[in-house]
Order: structure tokens, then sequence, then C-alpha cells
């Protein structure tokens, strides 16, 4: 056992070896990972074999919960995950421990443990140190499958979150590690599983997570600056109640887009900087954020992103529910119809033209008519039918969270947008189905399903629709 002890004591060496500790952070930016890898796995073996006395494990274990998030990026990957695989092996190994004092001790240190590896298991990027993890844990509690990402992200998070042991745990790791992510993917997914798991406890959200998202969004690394902009949108869309009745958290939020300097939506990375502004605005405007003067801005800000991104769809839904939530100015409806007039194709032109579809005037209607008849380029018209197509599927939006049946908000929006296109002007439903007759037969269609939606106010406005339709036009 002498010996053990002595095997023990070196291989703890080898994990402190150029690591800097701070307040009980370990940081482990100037380590190699191979030399991690082979001392935890030789930690694993060594508990395997009931040879971590317990003193020794009071000492290894917060460097072994290190383990667990060891990640390193090196240019545009990371590495790291064979070092957390074997942290996950450790933890494997410790549920076999035959010596009754380390179990104890154990016991002690068990809630640490639990959470971060709860946390990996779901949260991780890599699947086989997801289920490295969820092996770990099984040897504790119980089996979760958490092979599929997405499935790992926002269904399984939302299940364990909902014990009180691990909902801070997760919502901390999340926030402080995940959206961070070098990969953009994973990003993603951090965020939509912080849209699941922030209404669970808005409270520690907006006190103990938020100030240090938004410290972020002005970030001068690009994936950091992304991640926060886009953490603060869920924040803002799914907690809005809370933070409403806060002075201090809501003027955190609502001065996200002010902080970030003029530079990082210029110049390198400005795509995806403007990507994650536009769905912070429309997480504002769908949760009835009120942005007062800020609006001349956010269009800017819109008319930029069309601009600059070579993907857009995500940004005409934010954009739908700006133009939805703030009534814009004659003088911006001219400028995003210009756009599409412009003589010389390309990207950005094409990306106006599906943003005419989120606009409420006859006019509108007619030029995407025109545009999907006469389009120069078989992009513009493809993008004019799929903003025609936007009037029907608005109509169709049956969505649903915590909140209830929310989809029925757009489909109201919908019906009266319409109705008010097709109330200016006596013969836009003619000069409809002159041009695309299909897309006419569809939308009378739709309006004749919403007049028997269960809901009263949206049966009215469909039968409101209906009457126009029929009364009023040729």
């Amino acid at each position: 056992m002498a010996l053990a002890r002595e095997i023990v004591l070196a291989v703890g060496d080898i994990l402190k070896d150029e690591t800097l500790v701070d307040n009980g952070l370990i940081d482990v930016a100037m380590t190699t990972e191979y030399s991690w890898h082979g001392a935890l796995l030789c930690l694993a073996e060594l508990s395997r074999r009931g040879m971590l006395y317990a003193q020794a494990l009071r000492q290894i274990v917060p460097w072994v919960v290190r383990g667990l998030t060891y990640e390193i990026q090196r240019g545009d990957y990371s590495v790291g995950s064979n070092v957390r695989d074997a942290a996950c092996y450790v933890m494997w190994s410790l549920a076999r421990i035959p010596n009754p004092s380390s179990k104890r001790v154990f016991a002690e240190m068990s809630v640490e443990m639990a959470t971060t590896l709860i946390s990996v298991a779901v949260f991780d990027r890599e699947s086989n140190v997801r289920r490295a993890a969820s092996a770990a844990f099984q040897e504790h509690v119980g089996r979760q499958v958490l092979g599929i990402m997405r499935n790992a992200f926002v269904v399984t998070s939302r299940k364990i979150a909902e014990f009180d042991e691990y909902k801070h745990p997760l919502l901390h790791h999340l926030c402080t590690v995940t959206v961070y992510h070098w990969d953009l993917k994973t990003r993603e997914l951090a965020v939509k599983a912080l849209r699941e798991l922030a209404p669970l406890s808005p409270a520690y959200v907006r006190t103990h997570l938020l100030p240090g998202i938004v410290a972020n969004v002005a970030s001068p690394f690009l994936a950091v600056r992304h991640g926060a902009i886009t953490a603060v949108a869920a924040i803002a869309e799914t907690i809005a109640v809370e933070l409403v009745s806060h002075t201090d958290a809501s003027k955190m939020v609502l001065d996200v887009a002010d902080s970030i300097p003029a530079r990082y939506i210029e110049d390198f990375g400005a795509s995806l900087t403007l990507a994650a502004l536009t769905t912070y605005m429309g997480s504002l405007s769908r949760a009835g954020w009120s942005i007062g003067e800020a609006q001349g801005k956010y269009f800017a800000l819109f008319e930029l992103a069309f601009i600059t991104c070579k993907t857009v769809d995500d940004i005409v839904v934010d954009f739908t529910s700006f133009v939805d939530a703030c009534n814009l100015t004659p003088d911006q409806r001219l400028r995003i119809v210009k756009h599409t007039q412009v003589a010389s194709s390309g990207t950005s032109r094409e990306s106006f033209v599906l943003a005419v579809g989120a606009l409420e005037k006859p006019s509108d209607l007619e030029l995407l008519c025109s545009l999907v008849a006469e389009g120069t380029t078989v992009e513009i018209r493809r993008n004019a039918a799929a903003a025609l197509g936007q009037f029907c599927t608005r109509a169709r939006d049956h969505s649903v969270d915590n909140r209830g049946d929310v989809g029925s908000w757009v489909r109201k929006q919908s019906l009266q947008s319409l109705a008010r296109i097709f109330a200016a002007d006596s013969q836009t439903f003619q000069r409809l189905n002159e041009r695309d007759g299909e897309l006419a037969i569809r939308l009378l269609g739709q309006i004749l399903c919403s007049t028997t939606e269960k809901i009263d106010r949206l049966r009215v406005a469909a039968g409101h629709m209906l009457e126009i339709l029929l009364y009023e036009q040729r």
C-alpha cells in the first residue's frame, strides 16, 4: 500500500504540472492533453484495484472533476475529448471502490461529482464522451440514452433539470461553458436547451447567470460573442415576465445592441454577429418587449443582415416578428422594396425579396406576384414564391410552448394582416389569382380552415377575412 500511495501522489503531481489554481478554479490552458489523459487512466486503474485511500481521494477528486470539462482550443479545432473520456472512466471506477473508508469519502463529495457528470452527459459535444458519462452515472443511479446530440441537449436535459439537485448545476454549465463552445452547432443546441431550462428557475437565471452572459456580448472572440447574444435572446424571450419586473435586468437586456462595437458588424465575423443580433431582436419582438426609440437602429441592423448574410431563412422569421411588433415607417418599407429593384442581381437582392413577405401592403403582394412571373433570376422567382407562401404559412402556425398555444398569436396576426391587404384594394385577390392560381386556392382554403378554429377571436378574424373576399373583392 505504501507503494500505491507514492504512485497516487506522483500521478497527482502530473495533473498539477503547469496548472494554475486561483480561488479553487483550475486553469488547464498551459497543460498538455496527453499527460492528463495518461494520469486519469492510471487513477482509474488504481481505483478499480482499491488503491485510492481515503486521504488521496480528497486530493484527487477535484482534479478528476476538472478533467470532465477539459478542453483546449487550438485554432479552428479543440483537444481534450480523450481527457474527458478518461475522467468519465475514473468516475465509473470510483463507483466500484471496494474500500469502505474510501466509499465514505466518496459519498461526502458525490454532489459535486454527480452534478458535473450530469452536465457532461447531456451537454458535451462528443457522443462518445456523453455515452461514457452516462455509463459512469448509471453505475450510481440509472441509464439514459444520450447518443443523439439533440436528444441529449434538448429532451434529456429538461427531464433531469426537473430535479432540484441538478437544475442549477445544469443551467450554470450551460451558461458558462456550452453556449461559448467553438463549434457553431453545439452553441445553437445549447441555446435551444437554455430555452427549455430557463423557465424552470427564472430568478436564478436573472440573478446568477444573466450578468455574466451580458458581459460577454461584446467579447473579441467571435464564438463567445455569438453565444452570449443568442443566449440573451433565449433568456429575454422565455422569462420576459421575470426580467421586466426588475429594472436592472431589463436594462441589461435592452442595452445589448448598443454595446456591440461597430467593427464587429462590419469586419470579419460580421455575418455571424448580425445573425445573432437578429435572433435577439426577433426574441424581444415575440416576447412583447418595449424597444421605443431603438426601433430605427433595429431596422438598420436587419437591413445590414439581409445585405451581409448568405443564409437568411431564420432572419426572415425574426424580421417578420419585428414587423408584427413594431410598425415600420413608410420610408423603412420603401427601403425594403427598393432593395428588390436593384438592377444587378445578387444574394442581398434575393434576400430582400424574402423580406417583402413580412410586409402587409397590397402593393407588396403585387410586387411579389410580378417577381414570381417576371423575376430576372430563378433565385428571385423562387424567393418571391416563398415570400408569398408566408401569408399562408403564418396562418397555419400551431406552435406550443410552456405558455400554451402561442401559435394562435401568429395565426391571428396573419389573418388581420391579410384582411388589411385585401380591404385596401378590391382587385388584389383577382390579380393574385391571375399570377398564381394555386396560391390563391391555398389561401382561400386556409381561411376556410381558420373559420373552424376552437378559439373565438380566430374564428372572428377568419370570418372577417372571408367576408372581405366574398363581398369586397372582384
